[in-house]
């Protein structure tokens, strides 16, 4: 695998040493600046307002994913791995949806998944002139903190009942805009394929092409405990796409880094990188050996392992995209251009200043606090239920009675709702899982940070990493009525609580908050106010017709059906046929044909388009994202790239990278041949 990647990256670095003009479809373009006349000059064809105003009505967000509502009754499509811990959360021992998939085949058979919501997004207003204005003159220690109160004064008067606003920070704080959502909290599965169907091939083909994966699934959107009438919705076309047919995907990729700076990206490349994927590498090996102890541990430990396995390949990828020299020239290039097109304007000279130089050294600040704002702040208990619930009433019950503009981003009053939601959420805890987790992060804390610094040794006591897992791993906080009760009664209750976990999140919040507000004063803070002047000076250069970079909201990238040739001259075609399912299956696991599969065979027409590739630029959030035809119909569920797409993080290659889609005619294939569903197919067809 390392020496694919090593490949692969290597392939990035030589083609950006070409002197050729940025790809035509590289871009995730916002709905509010789409290049209409680019796109028209470039492609031949461009969607008009009207187009773009159907499709973000028809898209959604989901946790870490994408999807897009494809009936007037709430029906939502996405990827069965964005939906896979609400399967893992429904399972028993007695009904293992994982391996034998779900199937609802009337409503009321459809199943509410624990804290899952679903946004939709209804509008965009322009709120980088509110932004300025409350943090002119502000100090770069105290920016990030007069920006968040700002953010949270917008959000709260925006939100109100189900719409949800949030605001999003554009081109490394150039635009800040003000995205109003309609959101979802009963959110209910509908169907999903057994998991070795949905991830047919595993590990060893993703991020790989050709693929034959049915990584779908549905879901519906409900309220007051009846489907949602949703009339803006999209429809699917189940005839085949053609190659180099023009496609457009509406999603919410989740982050890019191409307009952060060589010191930032050096700072990845050297130190969070390597540090997340050795972490990765140790995790899994952990949940891997959890597995293999029968088949519930198994069911149990798949999401979190996908999750982990998927991460591990993805981030590697981009370590060595870093890693390699020209990979990393084509970064340093781009920051060289725009430096001396600011020297060249006296203007954005003064107003731009020694910003790139006040970036390193925020980058310097950051090597001195790296471990101890990763441990004890940003991942600490991570991938814990019972800690992240701890400490979302330990700080919550505290933030609460502070001003809004004085708390803590996750509690201000427009995010509270969302975090009490997750309180509420029914979701199986499973102890001995825990403490996988649990003593994972307690023995790299203490490795990290060292045996003798005093905050770990706070942390632990007299206990072991593996000793005081398990102690915390026994909290009550496993039970929805004591979390909402410790919750509704506040800081009292909290302080009185004799549950482990409460009392151990109490002993040490205060040092996680003091590194917090560390990082925050000596990194975040100049690094954002550094990145706004550059962007300004950005916008002088190259005017707005710019894509900012990926956050996590809402997008358009558009391109074509089409393959690509390797720097080798093999030519990867853009589809694969339902025949090629047949042909890799081995009966060994990954590629292992489900009972279904194999009794469909002669019903399936082995011509079929089963998985094809793309030319849109996406990356990861990107799941579950309708692939769009001109009219505006989903010809198929985005779930993943292709190994050169993992450098798509830092550039795009219109050559290499491609966009891996499950199309609408396996889609309809496995309702209609496989799965026998045929109301949801009827539902789907406007029957």
């Amino acid at each position: 695998m390392r020496q694919k990647l090593r490949a692969a990256a290597a392939a990035l670095g030589i083609l950006a040493l070409i002197a050729t003009p940025a790809s035509s479809e590289e871009g995730m373009w916002t709905f509010d600046n789409f290049p209409a006349e680019r796109m028209q000059r470039e492609m031949g064809w461009a969607p008009d307002q009207a187009w773009r105003d159907r499709v973000m009505a028809g898209t959604a967000r989901l946790p870490g994913c994408s999807a897009s509502n494809v009936s007037g009754q709430g029906l939502v499509l996405t990827n069965h791995h964005c939906v896979i811990s609400c399967v893992t959360a429904l399972s028993t021992t007695q009904a293992n949806y994982i391996e034998h998939g779900f199937m609802a085949r009337a409503r009321a058979e459809e199943r509410r998944c624990p804290n899952m919501n679903i946004d939709v997004l209804q509008g965009i207003t322009d709120v980088t002139q509110n932004i300025e204005t409350a943090t002119a003159g502000a100090a770069s220690e105290t920016f990030a903190r007069i920006r968040d109160a700002e953010v949270a004064r917008l959000e709260r008067e925006c939100s109100a009942g189900a719409t949800r606003c949030e605001v999003v920070t554009l081109y490394q704080g150039g635009r800040y805009s003000l995205h109003r959502y309609q959101r979802y909290n009963d959110v209910r599965l509908v169907f999903a394929p057994e998991h070795g169907m949905a991830a047919f091939g595993g590990d060893p083909d993703n991020f790989n092409f050709p693929r034959y994966d049915i990584d779908f699934s549905f879901l519906r959107l409900y309220e007051n405990d009846a489907p949602a009438a949703t009339p803006n919705h999209l429809t699917m076309r189940f005839s085949p796409v053609e190659e180099n047919e023009i496609v457009l995907i509406a999603g919410n990729p989740g982050r890019t880094s191409r307009l952060r700076t060589t010191a930032e990206l050096a700072f990845e490349r050297d130190h969070n990188l390597p540090w997340q994927i050795a972490s990765l590498s140790e995790i899994r090996g952990r949940l891997i050996a959890y597995s293999s102890l029968g088949p519930d541990q198994a069911r149990i430990a798949s999401s979190a392992l996908q999750g982990v396995e998927n991460s591990f390949k993805g981030l590697s990828g981009r370590r060595q995209a870093l890693a390699d020299a020209a990979g990393f020239a084509r970064v340093a290039e781009r920051q060289a251009d725009l430096q001396t097109r600011v020297r060249r304007n006296r203007a954005s000279q003064r107003e731009v200043g020694d910003a790139w130089g006040e970036i390193e050294a925020a980058q310097t600040a950051y090597r001195g606090m790296f471990y101890p704002y990763q441990y004890l702040e940003a991942r600490a208990g991570e991938r814990s239920l019972l800690f992240s619930w701890a400490r979302d009433i330990v700080r919550g019950s505290a933030e609460r009675g502070r001003p809004d503009a004085e708390r803590l981003p996750r509690y201000t009053e427009s995010r509270l709702a969302a975090v009490e939601q997750g309180l509420r959420a029914q979701r199986p805890v499973t102890p001995a899982f825990e403490e996988i987790h649990l003593a994972f992060w307690l023995s790299k804390m203490r490795e990290y940070l060292t045996v003798d610094d005093p905050i770990a040794r706070r942390i632990l006591g007299d206990e072991s990493p593996e000793a005081l897992g398990a102690r915390l791993s026994r909290s009550r906080l496993a039970d929805p009525a004591y979390r909402l009760e410790l919750w509704q009664d506040g800081e009292a209750a909290v302080a009185a609580s004799d549950d482990p976990m409460i009392q151990f999140v109490r002993a040490w919040d205060a040092d996680a908050r003091a590194v917090r507000a560390r990082y925050v004063a000596e990194v975040e803070g100049p690094a954002a106010r550094a990145h706004e002047r550059i962007a300004r000076a950005r916008f002088r250069a190259f005017g707005e017709g710019q894509y900012p970079d990926a956050t996590f909201s809402p997008r358009i990238s558009y391109g074509r059906v089409i393959g690509w040739t390797e720097p080798n001259g093999r030519v990867v075609a853009p589809f694969t046929r339902t025949a090629g399912l047949y042909e890799r299956a081995t009966g060994q696991h990954p590629f292992v044909l489900s009972q279904r599969w194999i009794d469909a065979r002669p019903r399936l027409d082995p011509n079929a388009i089963f998985n094809l590739s793309s030319s849109n630029d996406v990356i990861g959030g990107n799941s579950g994202s309708p692939l769009l035809d001109r009219e505006g119909r989903v010809v198929g569920a985005v779930f993943d790239g292709n190994i050169h797409s993992l450098g798509g993080e830092y550039f795009y290659d219109g050559n290499l990278n491609r966009s891996v889609t499950v199309a609408s005619t396996a889609i309809r294939t496995s309702l209609a041949d496989v799965y026998d569903m045929p109301g949801l197919l009827a539902e789907l067809e406007g029957r």
